[in-house]
């Protein structure tokens, strides 16, 4: 009897990681929000570190974060590091281009939890006096992502986080 437990229980890790290896690694998730302010306004929240660290939502997720700002205050080299609790781990966010009042181009190194990278976008569309922000993040999961993907929903958890940071962000660049 414990031998057909033991096989059942190998056939239904064998059937997740068999499932999750026919998924893509690939992934992208991104949101949107309309800002009543001009690209010019905007775009220095986004390419600037310390000022992006007051419209960031990683904070309010983890309390217990410390972050610190490194190379140049703005634009390519703007370098953030951070160690938090449970839920930042450590990591670096480096801006790897900024084209100005269009996109800012960020690379993340994660330390901890687990070792990962990623590729995140800010992108501005500007419409007279409103523009568009739209945050994006790329990557590739691995095989223990893609299986931890088949019970939480990345794109929900992540997109909550960008959508509360992208508030916040409306908020301080539409104060007059």
């Amino acid at each position: 009897m414990l031998k057909k437990i033991l096989l059942g229980f190998v056939v239904v890790i064998a059937a997740l990681f068999i499932y999750a290896g026919l998924q893509s690694p690939d992934y992208t998730i991104q949101r949107q929000i309309a800002i009543n302010a001009p690209a010019e306004k905007i775009f220095p929240l986004l390419n600037n570190m310390k000022l992006a660290d007051q419209w960031g939502p990683w904070k309010e997720i983890d309390p217990a974060v410390v972050m610190t700002q490194s190379g140049p205050e703005a634009g390519i080299g703007a370098k953030t590091s951070w160690t938090g609790g449970k839920q930042m781990g450590v990591g670096s966010a480096t801006i790897v281009d900024s084209v100005p009042n269009a996109k800012v181009s960020i690379h993340l190194a994660y330390t901890e939890p687990m070792a990962m990278e990623q590729n995140s976008d800010y992108l501005l569309q500007a419409n007279g006096a409103q523009s568009t922000v739209t945050w994006k993040v790329t990557g590739q999961n691995n095989i223990i992502s893609r299986v931890m993907c088949i019970f939480v929903d990345m794109d929900k958890m992540v997109g909550s986080m960008f959508e509360t940071g992208l508030a916040k962000l409306k908020a301080l660049a539409e104060k007059p």
